[in-house]
């Protein structure tokens, strides 16, 4: 794979990013739309560099064997599924959802993959279908991950929930550039928060996201430099 294409959307997210933030972007409605920016420019280099024959993903809705790991997420993704999430949820809702996304996480936070599987400890934003109900605005983590079998997923799951895993385990075939484009699209993101002094740390979605609901000001206060209230 040609990695020149996935390093210079990396330094054009990065970009993108450091600009919003210069420009005041401080509420959810303007993290949301620069989630919104990046993706569309991580969905022009996966156009521009994908083969003419390149298979399609088996993912669909209702397909959720992935949804069951943990979800490295940024303050500004965490943020803009609370945005939406808010606007979505009755007012006497939020603060519901917003206790029981943070219960969630304070039980996965320190459990490897291997022991989510293992627990059934599936993504509490999965509704009654197996859909997933915060897709618009779903992690770049999430966005990276595609399978060409479904079938393997599963079973590529029931290998990494072992105590051991052998070499080549819980493998699935992929389409590598977009796994590239969205890691490296999380790592620029993550610079650009660094280089502006905010907090660029890393939690599951779950507690990202439920931080920011159950505190609407957290999102002016991490965009002055606070901490997420999150271990």
């Amino acid at each position: 794979m040609d990695e020149a294409p996935v390093l210079e959307c990396g330094r054009e997210l990065e970009r993108l990013t450091a600009q919003a933030l210069a420009g005041g972007c401080r509420d959810e409605e303007g993290f949301l739309a620069l989630g919104a920016a990046l993706e569309r420019r991580i969905a022009l280099a996966l156009e521009s560099s994908a083969g003419r024959d390149e298979p399609r993903p088996a993912c669909a809705p209702g397909c959720a064997a992935c949804c069951t790991v943990n979800v490295a997420t940024l303050p500004v993704e965490g943020l803009a599924v609370a945005g939406f999430l808010r606007r979505r949820l009755a007012p006497g809702e939020v603060a519901r959802r917003a206790a029981a996304l943070l219960a969630f996480h304070e039980r996965v936070r320190w459990c490897e993959d291997a022991e989510r599987i293992r627990g059934g400890l599936a993504c509490p934003f999965l509704d009654a279908h197996g859909a997933c109900a915060v897709h618009p605005v779903r992690p770049l983590a999430c966005r990276g991950v595609s399978s060409l079998d479904a079938a393997e997923c599963r079973r590529a799951l029931a290998e990494r929930a072992g105590d051991e895993e052998d070499e080549g385990a819980g493998a699935v075939r992929m389409n590598l550039l977009q796994k590239a484009l969205h890691d490296e699209a999380h790592r620029a993101v993550a610079a650009a928060l660094s280089a502006r002094g905010l907090d660029a740390r890393s939690r599951d979605v779950s507690g990202m996201a439920g931080a920011f609901l159950a505190d609407p000001g957290l999102v002016e206060a991490w965009a002055a430099g606070g901490r997420v209230p999150l271990e």
